[in-house]
């Protein structure tokens, strides 16, 4: 079983003490140090309980406090004190009570200011911890996998990781690619030439090159901040501050899933001075909040209600599955051997994308989709296996994500395929289902896990015994951003996809024994050998050493030598 950290608790602490709400605690701040204790937790490394404090006294009497909890319940893990959901919780919580908060002048005081924020911290902690609901799990593999999802999908928006270095200038790059080529989309077609026009108006800019100049300006400020270990910044041209103050809210609301932040996910400090609310809020607004801006030009434009899904149609087709992720997949798959789909007239049903490689089929359905904020937030693993399946698995009647895939292998091993010809005159056709996902959330650990097990279920019970384990590998899950980082590694060879897939799926088969007399140390050998298993494919290619002239060759139009 993998062992939890705990994450300490106002009762924890005060056991004495009655606890009170978080605006009692906020409420006797200064100004000063709430505005600043939102930027501050983008920096690394955060404190926890034992290094919280400036004054020695206090700092002694709250490390006695934990030690002693500790020991009365034979905790011997270093708890938690600060997590990123509580961090972004606090910054919701200062934000959207900004009136209350600031309207009487408080002095600062570094003792008083501590141990409010410090108390603030404890009570968020408690709620975050109350999100996790494990209680129809069973004890084994699927329970842990359940846990891991349990615990990160709330917050997998602002990283899994303590240290999330690499985590940011890995979406940093795919963004600034994914943006890219939206505006490219956009400008593709004279008719999407009124949703170019709106994109350039919401973020207070009169062209697209204007738009990515600010924002590569934007994505530079980020790098430099990372590496000074930083979170405020200054602007001086005019056209800037309008760009940056359309990341700015001035009604921030207390919603699930962070969703105001995630709108404004910067707040203006002083005149032209601004700080990072979330470094992967701030990203996500090119790639996932944008859409919602183009959804809004979308229906004015067409007179659609709100509720019309015509546009997500619309954009998850022609945008991300045919011009974004398609024309990304054959820069991969690029060798003149390889044998793509071919779509028969008046033939549906084809798979989103084909690539055979002479017996090796790779099968991907590329899924662009959303996940309602009050099931990320609620940490209630029933309602996210539920929404997983809904999203990925089936569809009412209608076979979706999983199912198609397990529908166009049956054709294949049938000797029915419609799309490749060759592979009907062959019974010995290694197949490689793919999820791509276009949303890095589903790379959380033990979601592919999760998903795969509904894979087998379905193909096992779809082919009887024509299922072939040895030919018919397991699903694959792999985002869109992993494969952008991934690229100058992929178009190398052709056989460097397939020698990562086959590392992923050896690690997500194999089985976990741990046989050892010391239970301590026969836990940590279990806890490392569950994290390989139920690790997304994300984390296999451990040794590659991404190319960062790539990301410098982004900037050279904006920035000086």
């Amino acid at each position: 079983m993998i062992n939890t950290i705990l994450r300490l608790e106002f009762e924890h602490v005060f056991d004495n003490e009655e606890q009170q709400d978080v605006l009692f605690y906020l409420g006797d701040v200064s100004e000063f140090m709430l505005l600043n204790v939102i930027g501050f937790t983008n920096t690394s490394p955060l404190p926890s309980f034992d290094n919280f404090f400036s004054n020695p006294s206090v700092q002694n009497d709250i490390i006695e406090r934990v030690i002693n909890y500790c020991r009365a319940n034979n905790i011997t893990n270093k708890p938690d004190l600060i997590s990123r959901e509580a961090c972004l919780r606090l910054a919701e919580i200062i934000l959207s009570n900004k009136e209350s908060l600031f309207e009487e002048e408080k002095e600062e005081d570094r003792d008083r200011d501590e141990i409010n924020v410090f108390k603030t911290f404890l009570v968020l902690n408690k709620e975050v911890n109350a999100k996790q609901n494990l209680t129809n799990s069973v004890e084994n593999e699927d329970r842990i996998a359940d846990m891991m999802m349990s615990m990160s999908f709330s917050s997998i928006d602002s990283g899994l990781y303590n240290d999330n270095t690499l985590d940011i200038a890995k979406l940093l790059y795919a963004t600034i690619v994914r943006f890219e080529m939206l505006i490219e989309f956009l400008q593709s077609k004279e008719e999407y030439k009124y949703l170019e026009k709106d994109i350039c108006s919401y973020f207070g800019q009169e062209s697209s090159e204007e738009l990515l100049t600010e924002t590569k300006y934007l994505f530079a400020q980020i790098l430099r901040l990372i590496h000074q270990n930083e979170f405020k910044f200054q602007v001086d041209l005019e056209k800037s501050v309008l760009f940056l103050e359309s990341l700015v809210g001035d009604d921030i609301q207390e919603i699930p899933d962070f969703t105001s932040l995630k709108n404004y996910p910067l707040y203006k400090i002083d005149k032209n001075i601004f700080s990072v609310i979330d470094y992967f809020f701030l990203m996500d607004k090119f790639v996932k909040s944008v859409r919602f801006i183009l959804k809004d030009s979308f229906e004015k434009y067409h007179n659609l209600p709100s509720n019309d899904r015509t546009f997500f149609s619309w954009y998850n087709n022609s945008f991300s599955e045919d011009f974004l992720i398609a024309s990304f997949l054959d820069k991969i798959f690029h060798q003149k051997y390889l044998v793509k789909k071919a779509i028969p007239e008046g033939v549906q049903n084809e798979p989103d994308y084909y690539v055979r490689n002479a017996k090796r089929v790779f099968l991907f359905e590329i899924k662009d989709v959303l996940i309602r904020g009050d099931i990320k937030a609620s940490g209630d693993i029933d309602k996210i296996n539920t929404v997983l399946k809904q999203k990925f698995l089936k569809s009412g009647r209608k076979d979706i994500g999983i199912g198609q895939l397990v529908n166009h292998i049956a054709k294949i091993v049938e000797n029915e395929f419609q799309f490749d010809d060759y592979v009907n005159t062959k019974n010995n056709i290694t197949l490689y289902p793919i999820l791509l996902v276009s949303d890095r959330i589903f790379e959380l650990p033990g979601a592919n896990f999760r998903l795969n097990q509904w894979y087998l279920e379905s193909v096992k019970e779809k082919l009887g015994d024509k299922y072939n384990p040895s030919l018919i590998k397991s699903l694959t899950v792999i985002d869109f951003d992993t494969l952008i980082y991934w690229e100058s590694h992929l178009v190398k060879k052709d056989g460097n996809f397939r020698k990562i897939l086959d590392t992923h799926l050896k690690a997500l088969s194999t089985k976990v024994k741990i046989n050892n007399r010391n239970l301590a140390e026969g836990k940590r050998k279990a806890n490392i050998e569950y994290a390989k298993k139920l690790s997304p494919i994300s984390n296999r290619l451990s040794n590659y050493k991404f190319p960062m002239e790539l990301l410098v060759d982004k900037f050279r139009d904006v920035l000086p030598e």
